[in-house]
């Protein structure tokens, strides 16, 4: 009986034997079947993917940059204008002059108003003043929502 037994083992190491060459070839193949993908994968990167993104970015980084060229920097530069002139004027010797004298009259008025008491009535011009004003402000609110609202232009489109 151990010579059949004997027999048996043989046999047996005979089949996992073969059954470890044919896995060898499997992973072999699928090896080479790996290989193969990956380079079609790069070409298909290399071919379509990558010029797809780059048109893509370019077109994104121009429109970013004519809208900032465009809409943000002069409304940057004129507010900085705005600031600089009001801070010149607030320097200038001739305008504190000009502040004093002013100061002085609304005190001499201010005497004149206690000793008259004058009727307060609101003028047409007082209230075409606040219109103005008001408008200027949504003119101004207008243009920060056009520079700074999202746009659908930056959007790639598929080619077909």
């Amino acid at each position: 009986m151990a010579r059949k037994k004997m027999t048996e083992a043989e046999a047996l190491k005979a089949q996992a034997e073969a059954l470890l060459h044919e896995q060898q070839q499997v992973l072999a193949h699928a090896g080479s079947v790996v290989r193969q993908a990956s380079r079609e994968l790069g070409r298909v990167t290399s071919e379509e993917v990558v010029p797809r993104v780059v048109r893509g970015t370019r077109t994104a980084a121009t429109t970013t940059r004519d809208k900032i060229v465009d809409d943000v920097l002069p409304s940057i530069a004129s507010a900085i204008g705005s600031t600089l002139s009001v801070i010149d004027a607030a320097r200038d010797k001739r305008a504190s002059e000009l502040t004093k004298q002013v100061a002085k009259l609304a005190a001499g008025k201010a005497a004149v108003s206690k000793a008259a008491p004058a009727s307060s009535s609101a003028s047409a011009g007082k209230y075409i003043a606040i219109g103005i004003g008001v408008a200027a402000l949504l003119g101004v609110g207008y243009v920060v929502w056009q520079t700074f609202r999202a746009d659908d232009e930056l959007w790639v489109s598929e080619d077909e």
